[in-house]
């Protein structure tokens, strides 16, 4: 556990976690010049020109008032010509969460799926499986199933309606 700890939380994904933090309106470190590089290298940005784009926003936004990172888009989404890289770190900031979830969930799904009673079963079975437990969102056509299984093992003596 200290292991997972300590690399959830080590400096590089500390100092990362303040460079995302620069973009967001709550946070002590909003448009902060200094804080901005290790996360324009993470996502291939350039340094210097998001640098420029900050001092701008700064001045722009001295006489509106910005609650949120969803309201900071959508006030520099119309000038997306003047604001390419800060709105490539705000558009990757805004995602990040949202990628590292389904990482966490096929891990958790798969110790679910494949425990220690289960060790027999196959790659190809425990990838199908675990891509059916995270992938929620399409549909199953039984009936197809139904009609594969009884073609697939003509003689089992298993009724199928």
């Amino acid at each position: 556990m200290l292991v997972e700890l300590n690399d959830r939380f080590s400096s590089k994904t500390l100092s990362l976690m303040k460079s995302i933090s620069t973009v967001y309106p709550n946070s002590t470190n909003f448009l902060n010049i200094d804080a901005i590089d290790e996360f324009c290298f993470h996502i291939g940005g350039d340094s210097s020109a998001l640098k420029n784009e900050f001092l701008v926003i700064k001045l722009m936004l001295q006489s509106k008032k910005v609650n949120n990172i969803i309201e900071l888009y959508n006030e520099l989404i119309s000038m997306s010509d003047a604001f390419p890289q800060t709105l490539k770190m705000i558009t990757n900031a805004i995602t990040m969460p949202i990628s590292q979830v389904t990482c966490e969930r096929s891990f958790s799904k798969m110790k679910i799926i494949k425990n220690f009673l289960r060790n027999s079963m196959t790659n190809e079975r425990l990838s199908d499986l675990t891509v059916m437990a995270i992938e929620r969102d399409f549909e199953i056509n039984y009936e197809h199933v139904i009609d594969k299984f009884s073609s697939d093992h003509k003689n089992c003596r298993i009724l199928l309606l």
